[in-house]
């Protein structure tokens, strides 16, 4: 499948109206109930007025991306439109842009929807394919030029479309109850280890942070079981010299965002691997977790 079969003609909209990427939404969600794809336009409209203009926007270099997974469609399906001037999200006037996709898709729909929105944004990304949008005079135009039917949809889910990219990392020499601020404020139980050049040493984990910020204390015994003589408390003198370098588990697993999905989740099962750095050229790129295969796969 090449990216301009998820398009066609009545989904292109050249010289769109608006202001706000939410104009351009809604004109975008009408081309696509127009085209007969939605047999619950109620529940559309109602999507578009809710989460999708602000909770599922991407935004690229010079791209709007939106991107939901509903019920009210009956498949993949993907609108496009290049507006007169550019547009800007209603709360964040400082990025503009003239390009604004839209990919729906139901929720039996997880791995197709991924491999599509992964291939959109690729595409979008680049400065090739903005300029043959933006320079377009009709739809046909859209969907023949060569730069866009060159883009051909994966027929297998990669790990590139599954991965967070946005991540918290440190470095070797950050100390290691800074290590834990850092986890408890950005809600992760992991923190890749890396370079200035952002290669990719080791992950330190709850595990390592308890390890080493509780205190091993002493006290009397009764039977086999040892009575403390006070509540632990975290040995914070002793803590603020710890760096993460000491303490950081170097023996990491790390997969390229290249490689089949089904290959790295059976890896991650079978070596029981709650998350796996993802890395390119060696430098880390993001990070594969359980927890974001079953919700991008199957979450709505």
């Amino acid at each position: 499948m090449r990216l301009p079969e998820l398009l066609a003609a009545d989904r292109i909209v050249l010289g769109a109206p608006g202001e706000t990427v939410r104009d351009v939404a809604r004109v975008l969600v009408h081309a696509i109930i127009a085209s007969g794809h939605v047999h619950d336009p109620d529940r559309l409209e109602g999507l578009l007025a809710d989460a999708l203009p602000s909770e599922a926007v991407t935004v690229g270099q010079r791209a709007f991306l939106l991107h939901f997974r509903t019920d009210a469609v009956d498949g993949v399906v993907g609108a496009l439109a290049v507006t007169a001037a550019s547009v800007h999200r209603q709360h964040d006037p400082g990025k503009a842009s003239r390009v604004v996709a839209l990919l729906l898709a139901p929720s039996r729909e997880g791995a197709t929807y991924l491999r599509v929105l992964g291939t959109f944004a690729r595409a979008l990304g680049r400065d090739d394919v903005i300029a043959v949008l933006e320079a377009a005079q009709t739809p046909d135009d859209v969907l023949n030029a060569p730069e866009l039917s060159a883009v051909e949809v994966p027929e297998e889910l990669l790990v590139r479309d599954v991965l967070t990219r946005r991540l918290v990392t440190v470095a070797p020499e950050t100390p290691l109850i800074e290590a834990a601020r850092l986890m408890v404020r950005h809600g992760v139980s992991a923190l890749p280890v890396v370079t200035e050049e952002n290669e990719m040493l080791g992950l330190v984990s709850h595990g390592e942070i308890l390890q080493h910020l509780l205190p091993r204390h002493g006290g009397r015994t009764t039977g086999e079981h040892p009575v403390a003589s006070r509540t632990p408390r975290l040995a914070t003198s002793l803590v603020r010299e710890v760096v993460v370098r000491e303490v950081m588990d170097r023996s990491v697993l790390c997969l390229s965002e290249e490689q089949s999905l089904t290959e790295a989740a059976g890896l991650m099962v079978h070596k029981k691997l709650e998350r796996v750095p993802v890395v390119h050229d060696g430098a880390l790129v993001g990070l594969l977790t359980r927890e974001d295969l079953v919700r991008r796969l199957f979450g709505s």
